[in-house]
């Protein structure tokens, strides 16, 4: 049985939340060549804006409850419905978050990545449903056309968490290098719909097959919550 999170836990003033939850983003400066979680740091003194966080952290994943392998039989969880017959789920391990669509495993973040399932257009769907831009961003593959439309977007949003300010242009290309898309990345395959070819992608069918049948499924529910939102 999941533990789940209220609306004032994922609030945007609850920093101790966003700020662990912006820096298990995959982004890095590649000017220093350094990760997310070590370049924020040293541009924002955490103990000035999150005087309490370890004392949050040790409570959001308490270590006496978690497997040798860091999971809980009763995870933190995000839940919540959506138009066009979708639901999702984000749940928080010691080191890894799930995430779910229709209960359909879409991807991690964390010690094993599996990222960049939703299209940047997929995303903007989410846009109109509180929070889940930023919830969903893990999960989304940004074409090297659409890197600046990303940059922009994510800028905007991470405005929302004042203890960003003055940094969100630089943190947002930091978080869009980590999800740019090498090679093809996304397209149409028949029968199917929309499929990558990115490593560490579910929707990668051609080089995790066993993820075929949950592909077709989420393409069908995604384009049906796409459509509802026209």
């Amino acid at each position: 049985m999941e533990k789940l999170l209220s609306k004032q836990d994922i609030a945007y003033d609850n920093y101790n939340f966003w700020w662990n939850y912006i820096l298990w983003l995959n982004g890095f400066d590649e000017e220093k060549d350094v990760n997310l979680d070590e370049i924020i740091p040293q541009i924002i003194n955490r103990d000035e804006v999150l005087p309490n966080f370890s004392a949050w952290f040790n409570d959001f994943y308490p270590e006496n409850e978690a497997s040798q392998d860091g999971y809980y039989e009763s995870p933190n969880t995000i839940t919540g419905s959506l138009k066009g017959g979708m639901s999702f789920a984000i749940e928080f391990h010691k080191w890894q978050t799930v995430y779910y669509l229709n209960d359909i495993y879409i991807g991690s973040c964390g010690g094993h990545y599996e990222t960049k399932f939703f299209t940047l257009d997929e995303l903007l769907t989410f846009e109109k449903y509180d929070k889940l831009f930023l919830l969903m961003l893990p999960m989304v593959g940004v074409e090297k056309s659409a890197r600046e439309k990303a940059e922009g977007l994510i800028s905007e949003k991470l405005k929302l968490l004042m203890m960003f300010s003055g940094h969100e242009q630089f943190i947002a290309k930091c978080i869009v290098n980590g999800l740019l898309i090498s090679g093809e990345g996304f397209k149409e395959t028949e029968n199917v719909g929309i499929t990558s070819d990115q490593d560490n992608c579910v929707r990668n069918i051609e080089k995790y097959q066993r993820y075929r049948d949950a592909v077709i499924e989420l393409n069908r529910v995604l384009s049906s919550f796409v459509a509802e939102q026209h």
